[in-house]
């Protein structure tokens, strides 16, 4: 807007003449407009770290981990309260303890791993890529079942469906 409004200025007087020192007021605008571009440029990036308005990336994949595992800790404690309470049956305590704790031991390999400590244990990566490997063979046996006539459309649809449920749980890579 600044550089329209110095354009407009006409190139002559009423008389004819050049208008004096419009070049300069060109000069200076355009300067201005530059070193503002420029200082800007140079500034907001350390100014919106400095606010804490942008996070890193590795600083949101840390405090998403931090907080996965701090969820399933919870769930456990809760399932053993549940326990203690006998207001569950210990099958279903027991499956749910399971997936809750293998979901633990994930997170934390995963932590294990980025740290650089040496670890045995499967990355979280390494997990869904086999996990997902896992479903395509249950998918393709299902198409197998169906196509002899094992099971109906009806029961090959809802096992497709908890199948695509279970790998949209699995998060992306």
């Amino acid at each position: 807007m600044p550089l329209a409004a110095a354009l407009s200025i006409p190139l002559v007087t009423d008389n004819g003449g050049p208008l004096p020192q419009r070049d300069l007021v060109l000069l200076l605008t355009s300067a201005v407009i530059v070193i503002t571009l420029v200082v800007q440029g140079f500034t907001l990036a350390p100014l919106v770290r400095r606010a804490g308005i942008a996070v890193a990336p590795a600083d949101v994949r840390h405090e998403q981990t931090r907080a996965e595992l701090h969820l399933a800790q919870t769930g456990l404690a809760h399932l053993e309260q549940l326990a203690d309470l006998e207001l569950a049956p210990d099958v279903v305590l027991d499956q749910l303890r399971y997936r809750l704790t293998a979901r633990i031991d994930r997170i934390e390999a995963d932590r294990a791993t980025d740290s650089g400590a040496p670890t045995g244990e499967p990355t979280l990566a390494a997990y869904r890529a086999l996990h997902r490997d896992l479903l395509s063979v249950q998918r393709t046996e299902l198409g197998r079942l169906f196509d002899a006539g094992t099971i109906s459309d009806t029961t090959r649809r809802r096992l497709l469906r908890d199948l695509d449920l279970e790998e949209a749980g699995l998060g992306e890579d």
